[in-house]
């Protein structure tokens, strides 16, 4: 039975480290607590980003400064019966934020990936992580999202994120090389009978960064081309790299 304040739980949800009756109570909460909705997407995201992220040899004098940074983070206290409604109206959306920058901090350097630091670093605005967060944490939760992965020739590495139950998808990658100024890396579906649109625009950045993609409807594979840096309505060199996507 769950003896803690479910609104402490989003870590352990997130970790997959309830109990079946603990998770079922704790979905019961979040869906009358936007709070906890939110909080949990944002701990779902950082675990995802652990998964997704090439373990590495940390570099030297990591472990003190993340050992530092936790000493200088204050740690929540138990909740009493009577604190609940107060802590309830004390949190808010940047509590959450740093709350999951904390969490995820410390897992990434448990498990020597960096790229999840990186990425909780370079955090857009709240609202947009929290949305983005959320449309992350169904994809990567889907029962039929598959990843695909290779080594791209031109530098980094690319995945890409299919649930066709959700006709969702989503592109994971670190690393790319540079390009010129006027020139940008172009995201592209292709349907059957090499019928092609656009996925979306990509900037090279050495971080690990997401992309989140159209709908993939019929389309059977992704393709990445290199572009005048406003995008091209259809590709004008050939595909760099070409990811065939899973059927079901």
């Amino acid at each position: 039975m769950i003896t803690a304040d479910p609104h402490d739980l989003a870590g352990a949800y997130a970790a997959d480290a309830l109990t079946g009756e603990e998770r079922e109570t704790f979905l019961r909460h979040v869906a009358d607590c936007p709070d906890c909705a939110t909080e949990t997407a944002l701990q779902q995201e950082a675990a995802a980003w652990l998964a997704l992220a090439a373990a590495r040899t940390p570099p030297p004098g990591l472990r003190e400064r993340v050992l530092a940074e936790a000493a200088r983070t204050p740690q929540l206290p138990p909740t009493l019966p009577a604190q609940a409604d107060e802590r309830r109206r004390r949190r808010s959306t940047p509590r959450l934020v740093h709350l999951a920058l904390a969490a995820s901090l410390a897992a990434a350097a448990a498990l020597g990936g960096l790229a999840a630091w990186q990425h909780q670093e370079a955090r857009q605005t709240r609202q947009e992580a929290a949305s983005q967060a959320a449309d992350f944490a169904r994809l990567l939760a889907a029962p039929d999202t598959r990843f695909v992965k290779k080594d791209l020739s031109y530098g980094g590495t690319g995945t890409v994120a299919v649930s066709r139950q959700l006709n969702q998808a989503a592109y994971f990658c670190q690393e790319l090389t540079p390009l010129p100024a006027d020139k940008i890396y172009q995201l592209w579906y292709v349907a059957p009978g090499n019928k092609v649109r656009s996925a979306g625009l990509l900037r090279a950045r050495s971080a690990l960064q997401a992309v989140s993609l159209p709908p993939p409807n019929t389309a059977a594979a992704l393709a990445i081309t290199v572009e005048p840096s406003t995008g091209s309505a259809k590709p004008t060199t050939d595909p760099l790299t070409t990811w065939l996507l899973p059927t079901a």
